[in-house]
Formats: C-alpha cells, structure tokens, sequence
C-alpha cells in the first residue's frame, strides 16, 4: 500500500500520526476491504488511469499479491472485513457521486474525441474517479480467491464493514490488535486508533486517534459523531451549507461541521433552520435522511464473536427502526452471504424495498439500455424475489417493491412478486436426489454447462426426475451446481418446464457449445467460455447482440472498409468484449472505445440479472432444505457459478481495431505484416494477444452455429444474415 494516502477530510489528515511497523509485528489487523481495495486503486502501482474508459483494469491480481506479500514479510496478518449489503441512505449517495464522475468522466472523453489523449488519461486518472460507478466491491472475488489460497481468514458483514469492525474493537476481541478502515470508523465506539496507511517501504504505519480528535476539537464524543456525519459518509450526503462557497469557500471538514454546530447549540436541527433557504433548495430532506443515519449507526448490526447476529444498543431500538435499519432479514441469509454462496444484491432489495438502478462506468443513457433495466429485465427481478420471498416470515409475502434508476429521479415503478411466481412455478418439475444424480453421472463436469444440457439427453435420467417428488438434502456440490443451472435454464426457457427437454432456444445453445468444446480443450485458462456464450444468447434474446445501435456520436467503432464490412466487426468485437485481453502489470496503453464500454454496460447489467436468479436460487434451495447446510464448500458453489466477475472492454476494442485496419489486406504477405506490427502499434503490454483473438474468434464462430439453427420466429431473418455475413467477413481476416 502508498506510503502516504491521503485522508478525505483536510482537518483529520492533518492529526494523522505515524508509529513505527515494529509495533505491530506478530498481531492480526482488522482490515476494511472495500478501503482496502480503493486504496490500491487510487494509487501507484496499482493504479490504473484508464479504470473508467475500460471498466477494468490490468494487473491487479499481481499487485494484490504484492501487498500481502509485504504484510507477510513484516509479520502482519491481515484479517479482511468485506461490506455486506448497503444501509440506508448509501445507493442514494452512490448514485449522486456516480452522477458527478460521470460528469467528469465525459470530459474526458471529450478530450479524447478531439485528439488530446495524454490530457484525457490525466482527466480520467483523477484520483478517486470511478468510485461509485466501478465500486471496489467489484474485485471482492479475486480478493477473496487470494485470501483463500493463503489460508487467511475474513468475513462478510451483514452490512458495512466499518460497523462490524467496530464491534471486535468495543469488545476488545482477540481475533484483532488493531483496525484499518476508513474515517468512518471513527463513527462508531471504537477504542482510539484508525489505521490510515501501511508505508512498507519507510516501515512506518499511519494512524488517527479518535481520542485526539476530540480533544482538538474540544467537543463531545456525541458532537463529534455529529460533525462527522454533517460532513458527509457513504450514507449521507454532506450538510448543504458545507458545500456552499458562501459559507464554507473550502473542503468541508469536521471542523468545520463542528463550528457549524456550535452556532446552533450543537443541535443539528437547529442548524439546519439557521441555513434553511440553502438546505430547502439542495437537500431539503437532509435533516431526516441525518436522522436515519444516526440512529444506523446508534444500531448497527454486525456479528457476534459467538456467531450471533446482533444490533447494538438493541434496548433503546425504536419502534420504527426499519426506517433506518430495513427490514429484518432470516439469520440464515446472512451466513450465506459470509460463506460466499450468494452475493448482497436480492438481500439488499428485500431490506430495503427497493430495486435501484445504479450508475454505470459509461454513464451513457441509450434507449436500449433504458429498455433493459426498465422492461426487459423487470422479470428477472420479480422471479428473484418470488423464489426467496415463500421462505421468509409473512411480512415478504405481499411487500411492495420500488424500482429506481440512476438518470431519472422521477422515474419509479412498482416491482410484482408473488409466492407463484412464474419463475417458482417453472421450476416445480426439477426435483432431484442424491443418489439419481450419482448414478447417472459418476463423474460429472458441474457448472460447466455443456454438461447439464447434455445430461437432458440421458431419457432415464430425465425420467427420474420427473418422478422424484421432492429435492431433500443434496450432499455434493456437484448436484447443488448442477440442479442450480438446470432450475436458471428452465426458468429462462432454454427447458421446457413440462418435460425438461430443451426448447428450441435449448439446442441452439446446446449446439453452440458443441462447436465450442474445441477452443474450451485449446484455452483452459478462458475458464469462463461457456459462460460467456450463455450470456451471449441472453443478449441475442434481447435484441442486444448485433450490430444495431451503433451511436456514432459515442464513436470509437470502425471508420473503414463498407457497411457490410464495418458492421460485421462491430458485430465481431461486441462478442469479444464478452472475454478478458490478458496484459502485464503495467496498464493499459492503447485505442479506446466508448461505444464499446456501452456494450460493455449492457453485457455487466444482463449478467447481474442473471446473477440474482442463481443468488435466488440458491438461496431458496438451501432454506428450504433441498440442500445440506452442513458443510465447508459454501464459496466454491457459489463461485463455480457465473457472473460474479466480468472481464474489460479491452479485448472488443483490440479486435475492433484489429479488423479495422484489414481493409487494405491484399495479401497474405500484407495479412501477416499486419499481423506482426499489430501488437508493439496497439497493444503493446498484451501477453497472449492472438490467443485471446483465436479465443473470441472461436466463441463468435460457435456462436454463429447456434444462430444458424434458430427458426426465423425466434430470431428475425435479416439478424441471421447479419452473423452469416460477419462469420465469411472474419474467415477472410483473421
């Protein structure tokens, strides 16, 4: 980690102390991960200027590494504390900073529009630019691979991670000598001391004493907890009158929040009616939304050492705390998301009511998109939530749901879930038990896909299942992944719910990874190949993958050869944005693409769609005792599932690029010059350049297959010619 990270507030940054590394050699460090990892985002090495013009970055894996390294060889033991789901009030101020780095992200791409590329990599390497549109959640699973392999131990918070930490310093827990966090650690009854920064380099550690704090700010403990939520959290937006040059020209601070309250009797409230012409006009529901965030971090929840989930203070809980604290959810769901099976995301929209919309990396409003996340994958949604909801107390049973976006606050609609809903009653038929599932598959291949649509092809087994009344307590791992797809498929109608034969939309996917296998055999390390044709055929289905909605004022796709030929490559490189380009740790240096950054957007919010299904399903196989909960393999069923990572935009942008520099391959002498002066030209800090094109060239052809085998009622006719047309254009260029 940086020797010198600087703190978000002036005045704190100023009290930050530094204690040699000896003093904490041989003890274990209570690390806030979601800190942890912005803080290697926002700073060298690990920086990556262009995170926000790739939505990815390169390297990290190695620089991850490295740091734990460093905390190895100085006798430190991390002990990783991951956020869980969000608290009230934190997707509403995640959705206003996504909106200002949005704001700043476009003027960077202007800059790059008009040719000044060293200005707009400046522009878009600001540091802390991407925060909330590519949060550090994203990395959570290559972090945790990583800690698993070191046998480090961590955790998932119920909530945030700030607030759990906080728990093992009130208690003074043995799992932990120190925490490292954000300032709002500060927040809540810590015992003194923050670690801000580890400098491996000067052997030094970095640290603010909340003790000394409060002392120069000559304040309560209670004042102070205060001024630091008026100066603005992830869960509340700054004080109004903080930000307004007429009264505060600088960069708010506590202090001056507490200076602030001193005017008005240290009384937030009255505060707030000294400056109430400003609050009314920027924020007017600031003082409840402070109201709420008091009293969440008056209660916060975290859990027990002795594994209970709790709520602080819960004596002086008030009646209505699901304002502040959402709806209590079943303990059981909680220790799912610590053991990795599921992710936060159907969790947080059951607590708190509300499906939001959050802003994306390119921030750019296409009616296709608009579509998607307001329409198209509404029914995604409800049958999430319809497959969880029967396994709760009443009270889910008839919520009603809000739906939300990002560019639009005026914008709600209601999200519709009932206990038979359509993907629940899809699934009645798929009952499945141990012992069926063993005998027919003694050596199965779960979770790669290609095995459970040819496992539909065994007539006894699928007759087996069809008799099989109930699924109770599956042992291994293999038939929870298994039973887990084959429940997604039929929901999404690739299985027929009545026989559980493939559909139409079945065997084309089925062929599709057929004519796949080759390149799977060829690249094991593209682990993620079938994958990536299962998402693919969702965007087929939803009139996403083609070469339509090109948006010429985002630019970025191909500018030469004729329409034909220039619609075939954007056809071809939106398939390939759909892999990972392999580079080295020094960044990425290269073209960019943000019309294929706005694919990218459309590949990242299907798959999360997608993602929530299997979350749900899971989570309901599990609750209702189709699966054994007695057991250790929790992260590895849940990770050999996809769509918890995606890759980069890289990739569609080499290719793209690639193909639109073939135009005047005449030869195949010219061909193979084109070849070999590619990479060092466009990608010079790529590995496996033409293994990663050999690899996405194989999945378009496969993909192609597929298509060919659709009825024109399933995918229109002029579509189908399209993919022919772009499958001759690459067997000429590649």
């Amino acid at each position: 980690m940086p020797g010198s990270v600087s703190v978000e507030d002036p005045f704190i940054g100023q009290q930050v102390m530094t204690h040699d590394v000896n003093t904490i050699e041989d003890c274990a460090i209570a690390v806030d991960a979601t800190y942890f990892i912005q803080q290697m985002l926002d700073h060298s090495p690990s920086h990556e200027p262009l995170l926000c013009a790739l939505a990815g970055l390169t390297g990290i894996h190695m620089h991850m590494e490295n740091e734990l390294n460093q905390w190895k060889a100085h006798k430190v033991v991390p002990f990783f504390v991951f956020d869980g789901q969000p608290i009230v009030g934190q997707e509403a101020v995640t959705i206003a900073s996504g909106l200002h780095d949005i704001r700043r992200t476009s003027e960077a791409w202007d800059l790059y529009f008009k040719g000044r590329a060293n200005e707009a990599v400046a522009a878009f390497g600001v540091t802390g630019l991407g925060k909330s549109t590519f949060p550090p959640q994203t990395l959570y699973p290559l972090l945790q691979r990583l800690l698993r392999k070191r046998k480090l131990h961590y955790i998932v918070a119920p909530c945030n991670a700030s607030a759990q930490i906080a728990s093992f310093d009130m208690v003074g827990s043995d799992q932990c000598a120190g925490i490292m966090g954000s300032l709002e650690l500060l927040l809540y009854p810590i015992h003194d001391c923050v670690i801000t920064a580890m400098d491996w380099t000067a052997k030094r550690v970095h640290a603010v004493s909340k003790r000394q704090l409060v002392k120069h700010l000559s304040v309560s403990e209670t004042m102070f907890i205060d001024a630091s939520l008026m100066a603005g959290t992830s869960f509340l937006p700054i004080f109004p009158p903080l930000r307004d040059a007429t009264v505060n020209p600088r960069q708010p601070s506590v202090a001056d929040a507490s200076n602030l309250l001193r005017t008005g009797n240290k009384n937030v409230a009255t505060v707030c009616s000294n400056f109430a012409d400003i609050v009314k006009v920027q924020e007017p529901q600031w003082l409840d939304k402070f109201y709420k965030a008091r009293l969440a971090v008056d209660h916060f929840i975290y859990i027990a050492e002795s594994g209970e989930l709790k709520v602080n203070d819960v004596d002086k809980l008030t009646k209505d705390n699901y304002e502040y604290l959402g709806l209590r959810l079943p303990p059981e769901l909680y220790y799912f998301l610590d053991k990795g099976l599921i992710g936060p995301r159907v969790l947080n929209w059951l607590t708190h009511k509300q499906v939001n919309v959050l802003p994306t990396v390119d921030g750019y409003i296409s009616n296709e998109y608009r579509n998607l996340v307001t329409k198209q994958l509404v029914p995604h949604y409800e049958d999430a939530l319809g497959l969880i909801a029967p396994r709760l107390n009443r009270a889910f049973h008839h919520q009603e749901m809000t739906q939300n976006v990002w560019f639009d606050s005026a914008f709600s609609q209601s999200i519709k879930y009932s206990l038979d809903s359509t993907g629940a009653m899809r699934i009645k038929k798929w009952n499945l038990s141990g012992e069926v599932f063993d005998k027919h598959f003694p050596k199965p291949e779960s979770g790669k896909l290609a095995f459970e649509l040819a496992a539909l092809s065994d007539k006894e087994f699928v007759s087996s299942v069809l008799k099989t009344k109930n699924t109770v307590s599956l042992e291994s791992a293999d038939s929870i992944v298994s039973l887990t797809w084959w429940r997604l498929l039929t929901i999404r109608e690739y299985i027929d719910e009545k026989t559980l034969k493939p559909t139409k939309w079945g065997v084309a996917l089925a062929k599709t990874l057929t004519a796949l296998e080759p390149i799977v055999k060829k690249y094991p390390e593209f682990t993620t190949l079938n994958a990536a044709a299962y998402l693919a055929f969702e965007l087929l289905r939803l009139d996403l993958l083609n070469s339509k909605n090109q948006h010429a004022e985002l630019q970025g796709f191909p500018a030469n050869g004729s329409d034909e030929a220039k619609n075939a490559a954007v056809l071809i490189s939106r398939v390939a944005t759909l892999l990972q380009l392999r580079q080295d740790t020094s960044g990425y240096t290269g073209p960019l693409s943000k019309n294929l950054l706005a694919f990218h957007t459309l590949i990242t919010t299907t798959g999360d769609a997608t993602r929530a299904l299997i979350d749900a399903l899971l989570a309901s196989a599990f609750l209702s005792n189709q699966a054994n909960r007695d057991r250790s393999d929790y992260w590895e069923i849940g990770h050999r599932l996809p769509f918890t990572e995606y890759p980069d935009a890289a990739l569609g942008i080499a290719i793209k690029t690639f193909l639109d520099e073939s135009f005047q391959d005449d030869t195949e002498e010219a061909k193979e010059e084109r070849k070999n002066s590619f990479p060092p030209k466009f990608v010079p800090h790529a590995t496996h350049l033409f293994e990663d094109f050999d690899a996405a060239f194989g999945l378009f052809e496969a993909l192609s297959v597929g298509v060919e085998s659709l009825d024109d009622s399933l995918l229109k006719a002029e579509d189908k010619a399209d993919w022919a047309k772009a499958k001759n254009y690459l067997a000429q260029r590649k």
